[in-house]
């Protein structure tokens, strides 16, 4: 038995994308606001050019098509469906317990790829998925909390239910939870879409102009400062993950006050991560290869000329649990960058700025 909670905004979340939850919650301290916006893809007819060999490779797709989800729910959902949903979001406590087990993988797969052909194909599922015991086997009990398993492999029909349960719920929090959309200065999405393209471009080399992109604003956690977050991903990733197929996602986080790229980040949920153990630890400590690539980066990638005072690892205990080095460059006038960097490759999973104490 596990306790799994839900919160209302983490189902917004999940309505404005599979993708964007995934995103959000891998970009350290980072609140969103409002539901993603997809936009057109980013215009780039300039040649690409690799900075470096490690780069990693973006297998671009096609244009996603227009998702119908939205239009469907406004049409079929009733008052009373609503108001159930809101009960239960109401609750004091919405904690979900699961009973019997949790989903196999082939089950996960599965749904990812159902998923995707619910949102962009119009599949439905015959049935709505139960919300009371005793009426199926797979069911959602909403006055116990209770998400009961059945004893034998979930059929698709069953999870397109749980599908559209929670794209349901979703769908009815997002029209009660209407966020005002922060001030983000003088920075506007579309110039927003172009720093984060001309970021990735430089940063990883990558093309992104053929990508879904979503743009949505934020505010971070730490600094309490509103952010706008664009993110670049292939169509249809749910199906992608779901067949083992691998691919890279960008995230891109900007300041709009200073119309500064804050954070660079290239994820691929395919790569495995090698835990750095003590010995290994040691070993990174005497290699200077690792905070030379990281000021190789900086300098050659993000054409920092603005001299580096200090560069280190930090972190490490954290990050060697994670298989990652991270290398923090203090610059002379007090900001900084620090570079994530894979082990045992050196690749480059993140870029991160944060300007002086003095400048902000």
């Amino acid at each position: 038995m596990k306790n799994n909670k839900i919160s209302a905004t983490l189902a917004v979340l999940l309505f404005s994308g599979s993708v964007l939850a995934v995103s959000a919650m891998i970009v350290p301290g980072f609140v969103n606001t409002t539901a993603a916006k997809s936009i057109s893809a980013v215009q780039d007819s300039g040649n690409l050019t690799l900075n470096s060999s490690k780069a990693p490779v973006l297998k671009v797709e096609a244009e996603a098509p227009v998702s119908t989800v939205n239009r469907d729910l406004e049409q079929l959902m009733t008052q009373e469906e609503m108001q159930q949903i809101y009960d239960f979001a109401d609750k004091p406590n919405n904690e979900i317990i699961t009973i019997g087990r949790e989903m196999t993988e082939d089950e996960i797969n599965r749904r990812l790829i159902l998923e995707d052909q619910y949102v962009y194909d119009g599949l439905r599922p015959k049935e709505l998925f139960p919300l009371k015991s005793g009426q199926a086997e797979f069911y959602f009990d909403l006055e116990k909390n209770t998400l009961k398993y059945p004893n034998r492999t979930l059929t698709d029909e069953e999870l397109l239910q749980y599908i559209d349960w929670f794209y349901r719920e979703a769908y009815a929090l997002s029209k009660r939870n209407i966020v005002t959309p922060p001030e983000t200065g003088n920075l506007s999405q579309t110039d927003a879409v172009a720093m984060a393209a001309s970021s990735v471009r430089k940063i990883f080399g990558a093309d992104v102009s053929k990508l879904e992109v979503k743009a949505s604003q934020g505010e971070s956690m730490l600094s309490k400062k509103k952010t706008w977050m664009v993110i670049f991903t292939p169509y249809k990733t749910n199906t992608l993950r779901g067949q083992g197929k691998e691919f890279w996602q960008y995230t891109v986080i900007i300041d709009p006050s200073t119309r500064t790229v804050v954070d660079t980040t290239a994820a691929n949920f395919s790569l495995t991560r090698t835990p750095i153990n003590a010995e290994a630890a040691i070993a990174i400590q005497k290699d200077a290869t690792w905070i030379n690539e990281a000021i190789k980066i900086v300098t050659d990638r993000q054409g920092e000329t603005r001299r580096i005072a200090t560069a280190s690892l930090t972190d490490t205990d954290v990050n060697n649990k994670r298989g990652m080095v991270a290398v923090k460059m203090l610059l002379e006038d007090g900001s900084s960058y620090t570079a994530e960097l894979r082990y045992p490759d050196q690749t480059l999973r993140c870029l991160i700025y944060e300007e002086a104490e003095a400048a902000k």
